[in-house]
């Protein structure tokens, strides 16, 4: 099941490279991005609960580990941008000379094409020893500790790299963050529906409507800092990251689905009883604000065009169905 899965995920990286497409690559970067985070999140989440030893862990575990050996997957899923980078960073060709010499040779295409490869293979590295037998807190702090340097690396490299003169330190970190709630949530939603949550107003699952709560609090408290700085220092290189996402109908995709959906998932998980159609209504939640703040804070930034909706909906969905299968198979595994 995996080998075919790998071969037709294979035959559609090599069209989607071949073809050229700047429209294409776009749509493939997005969902590549949320398929991405969600996997790292999903190995942050479990390194988080093994090291506290958190009674959440216990029913959303196996959809964890699932969705963390999915990894494997998503590497073959980054051909694309390995291979054509110039359709999607505009510093792919060239670098421009304006930049200081540290970021310059950071964006050099031959470091960007050297340094993801070698990401990916950290995170399946560290997902394949997080299954190891035992687990001393100790592995579970150096696997949470390599994640919170590498994943805000890599959401630099893959997304805010494309406005070559902003960059943000906070941005990663929040990233890194959004992907967490993105796959709690996810998984969630797994064990509900698999009816491995426990029945009742039981420990566990008030634990993971606290631990969703608190992802969720972390993400608005990081997109509310993130704005509130660059307001405060009025720089035209931040302000102007801003300026675009106001532009062209991405201010409703962040002030009319993003905020909302977060600040209502937060609302419902706020009751202290446990209650199985809220906690699925804060991870639908979650997820649909973990997906529109992506596209916000990504797709203005394209340099070569803008792919229509129906585009983008087919890649995340194509993508999506090759990242199920290869759950599925690992979480029956």
């Amino acid at each position: 099941m995996r080998l075919a899965i790998l071969l037709l995920l294979a035959v559609a990286v090599a069209l989607a490279a071949w073809q050229g497409s700047a429209a294409l690559a776009e749509s493939w970067l997005t969902a590549f991005l949320a398929w991405q985070g969600i996997a790292t999140g999903a190995l942050g989440a479990l390194a988080i609960g093994h090291l506290l030893r958190e009674d959440w862990l216990d029913p959303v575990r196996l959809p964890l580990q699932a969705a963390a050996r999915t990894l494997p997957l998503v590497a073959l899923m980054a051909v694309p941008m390995l291979l054509v980078p110039q359709l999607l960073y505009p510093w792919a060709d060239e670098v421009p000379p304006a930049l200081p010499p540290a970021r310059a040779a950071w964006l050099e295409p031959l470091a960007f094409r050297l340094r993801i490869p070698v990401l990916l293979a950290l995170w399946i590295g560290l997902a394949w020893w997080l299954e190891r037998p035992g687990m001393p807190k100790l592995r579970a702090a150096l696997v949470l500790a390599l994640l919170a340097l590498s994943v805000p690396v890599a959401a630099q490299d893959l997304g805010a790299s494309r406005d070559v003169l902003w960059w943000s330190s906070l941005r990663g970190f929040a990233v890194w963050v959004e992907g967490l709630g993105a796959a709690l949530a996810l998984a969630a939603l797994v064990s509900l529906a698999g009816g491995h949550m426990p029945p009742g107003e039981t420990g566990e699952a008030e634990a993971l409507e606290r631990a969703l709560l608190a992802l969720g609090l972390a993400t608005l408290w990081l997109w509310f800092t993130q704005f509130i700085v660059v307001w405060m220092a009025d720089l035209p290189v931040e302000a102007g990251w801003y300026l675009r996402r106001a532009e062209d109908g991405w201010l409703w995709l962040k002030f009319g689905v993003a905020i909302p959906a977060l600040l209502l998932a937060l609302v419902l998980a706020a009751p202290p009883r446990h209650r199985p159609w809220r906690l699925a209504a804060v991870c639908l939640l979650l997820l649909v604000s973990y997906l529109a703040n992506l596209w916000w804070a990504v797709r203005p930034d394209a340099p070569l065009g803008d792919p229509p909706p129906w585009q983008d909906a087919a890649v995340l969905g194509g993508l999506g169905l090759a990242w199920a299968a290869w759950f599925r198979q690992r979480l029956r595994g």
